[in-house]
């Protein structure tokens, strides 16, 4: 299923895919980088800040949030250049609103830190700023009216994001973490790898749950979600020491959620074809009954829209 969008619309759209793959992209290349640099050696500073931070420094190993920054960069970005290949991909649309609605949330929730245990406003207007264009290429492609009429093409998917719930929990967690942490051992301008971690948590739940609503790309959307649970789960089992990782019962859950949903993806059908109908004499040449035939005569078959030319012709 695709949208119906103006050509104009269509070029407009993929504009603001392409910024939001270079905006939303750079803002999670940029953890990437701090997380599989160096880390600086948390342990020399002096033991202020929040209890938040600290906890940060006693676990500085950092390869959840490297499995969640490139589980982030693969929802966020496959969404985004599904809708530069072809703008009117719906579900590539929603998956793309889904994505960056996570991103919002869990601004909302850590909200703008002063890194002196107080937040100097409602949220960080340069975290927002990474996300609009995407947002606003994924709104575009998909408009409201789109959200009015969907309806559950693949029932499944709804309820693993039903069964996935648990995920917002983590999520909500690692966010507040990003939130209550303040200098000297970490900066959350600067370290937002708990934020990160908070956006994925979410973006897999809400990323699974519109691509029950089907339409072109879903299952990239679903496919994407999976992973994501899949980097949580394994990098937890794989470096249980390291920050923000579940203990084994969760991890062990998030590894079996997300092979289940790989499961489903590539089990579940494809839509129904919803492309118009035959006309009636092309049904009519289909249904020459052989039979009435004399011996080893045929029946012939004309394209179709010969057929429609002869019906013209004949209409009084």
């Amino acid at each position: 299923m695709r949208t119906t969008i103006s050509r104009r619309r269509s070029g407009t759209v993929r504009v603001l895919a392409v910024l939001g793959l270079l905006t939303f992209g750079l803002s999670v290349v940029i953890v990437l980088l701090e997380v599989s640099a160096p880390v600086a050696d948390e342990s020399n500073l002096e033991t202020a800040g929040s209890p938040e931070a600290q906890m940060g420094a006693n676990h500085p190993g950092e390869t959840v949030h490297v499995g969640g920054a490139l589980a982030v960069l693969l929802i966020g970005s496959s969404g985004l250049i599904g809708l530069v290949v072809h703008p009117r991909r719906l579900g590539s649309a929603r998956q793309t609103v889904g994505a960056m609605a996570s991103s919002v949330v869990v601004m909302g929730i850590v909200g703008d830190p002063d890194n002196h245990g107080g937040q100097a406003g409602p949220f960080d207007v340069a975290m927002l700023l990474f996300a609009v264009p995407a947002l606003a290429a994924g709104l575009l492609a998909a408009p409201p009216q789109t959200w009015r009429r969907a309806r559950i093409e693949h029932p499944r998917f709804l309820a693993l994001a039903v069964a996935g719930i648990p995920l917002l929990f983590f999520a909500v967690n690692q966010a507040l973490v990003q939130r209550n942490t303040w200098p000297p051992l970490a900066d959350p301008h600067h370290q937002a790898h708990w934020y990160t971690m908070g956006v994925l948590g979410f973006m897999v739940v809400i990323c699974i749950a519109v691509a029950s609503f089907g339409g072109q790309g879903w299952q990239v959307a679903s496919a994407s979600a999976g992973l994501g649970a899949l980097a949580i789960g394994m990098t937890s089992l794989f470096a249980p020491e390291a920050a923000s990782a579940q203990g084994w019962p969760w991890a062990l859950a998030a590894v079996g959620w997300g092979l289940v949903v790989l499961l489903v993806n590539a089990t579940e059908g494809e839509e129904p074809d919803n492309s118009p109908p035959r006309s009636s004499a092309g049904q009519r040449a289909e249904q020459v009954d052989a039979n009435s035939l004399a011996p080893g005569v045929h029946p012939i078959e004309f394209p179709t829209r010969e057929f429609q030319a002869s019906d013209a012709q004949l209409a009084p």
